[in-house]
């Protein structure tokens, strides 16, 4: 690939913006960095010997990167009751419903992901249910006009209940990665509470880290 330099004076941003758009890449596996020799396009995963063929980041970047996947839509809930900690998350008083969209996601032809999103009303019309494809429920919002911002996002195991076991192809109460993630946009409302359920024979979910020694308590923090 060009060098930063050639990437920055091509697309006409700065070096900065180059090389987060490097670790990005580097950190979704798509790239190989190689110190004192140069930037590489990474070997597909059925060809590299010694390479574990998961989905490796976070899906909704892998989906924008040109990752192939194709989402089936189990269900469109206009109204659903909304859990508590749901109801929570979007800021909502107790009681009161969401659009609720259930999602199975494929790669390969093989389950990838079990999702469900809740859409406050306010937003729900820029995903009606003529809208929904194989683009990440957010992307619809984005194209309707809303800006996200930032998100908050927590990821633990739990075992595999009858359905999530039957939809992702694995036995019951077999450890599956949760990801809750709340999208808020630029003014700080919530636009979507997401829940993803994901076999870890087909994911798993890599991270870059930094060693923040500015105090006294050095931490590791995230950067990508």
């Amino acid at each position: 690939m060009p060098s930063e330099m050639q990437l920055s004076q091509t697309y006409d941003v700065s070096r900065v913006t180059v090389r987060r758009a490097l670790e990005t890449l580097e950190n979704e596996g798509f790239i190989v960095r190689r110190h004192g020799v140069g930037t590489f396009a990474a070997p597909r995963p059925e060809t590299a010997a010694s390479t574990i063929n998961r989905v490796s980041g976070l899906v909704e970047n892998l989906i924008t990167l040109g990752l192939e996947t194709t989402a089936q839509l189990l269900s469109y809930v206009p109204d659903a009751p909304t859990p508590p900690v749901v109801s929570q998350a979007l800021r909502l008083e107790p009681g009161d419903t969401t659009l609720r969209i259930e999602r199975l996601r494929f790669y390969k032809d093989k389950p990838l992901s079990l999702s469900l999103v809740y859409v406050p009303h306010d937003f729900a019309h820029m995903a009606a249910e003529h809208l929904i494809d194989d683009r990440p429920i957010i992307r619809l919002l984005e194209d309707g006009g809303l800006r996200p911002d930032r998100a908050e996002q927590t990821i633990s195991a739990v075992p595999a209940d009858d359905e999530a076991a039957a939809r992702l192809n694995v036995g019951i109460s077999m450890p599956l990665l949760r990801m809750r993630r709340t999208v808020y946009s630029v003014d700080g409302h919530p636009l979507e509470h997401q829940i993803g359920l994901y076999n870890p024979d087909q994911y798993e979910y890599h991270m870059m880290l930094t060693r923040d020694n500015s105090s006294a308590r050095p931490q590791w923090r995230h950067i990508g």
